[in-house]
């Protein structure tokens, strides 16, 4: 059952895997902003696991970021994913990107709860 304030937490080693210069998302070996995306999501992902109703899923619809410092290969990041509002199928969530040194990212993350089958039909007939 989804209530606000739920949270999850979520850590990732910084490594060449998901830098910068390796995703394209710049030239330098240190935290790539599409790396803090994802994991954002992921984290999202992680407090809805178990909690949506059977045959229920979401998809991530907004994403509003600010990766305020870097973070060099070799560190820890941690995504602390707070459920803030449920707006009938929206949910927000409000997420702080951590390195051991400080806050390195803020903001907010939507999704829409959707059932997966008509979602997935509706996706694929893109296709026509």
């Amino acid at each position: 059952m989804l209530t606000e304030g739920m949270t999850a937490i979520l850590t990732e080693e910084v490594t060449m895997d998901n830098a910068a210069i390796t995703v394209g998302s710049g030239s330098l070996p240190v935290y790539a902003t599409p790396a803090m995306i994802a994991l954002i999501e992921k984290s999202a992902v992680e407090l809805l696991t178990g909690n949506l109703p059977e045959s229920t899923t979401t998809v991530g619809t907004k994403l509003e970021i600010n990766h305020v410092s870097a973070t060099p290969t070799g560190m820890s990041v941690v995504c602390k994913c707070t459920l803030v509002k449920i707006d009938r199928r929206k949910l927000v969530f409000e997420v702080e990107v951590a390195d051991q040194a400080g806050v390195i990212g803020t903001g907010t993350h939507e999704r829409f709860m959707v059932e997966a089958d008509s979602f997935l039909k509706k996706a694929e007939s893109k296709r026509k």
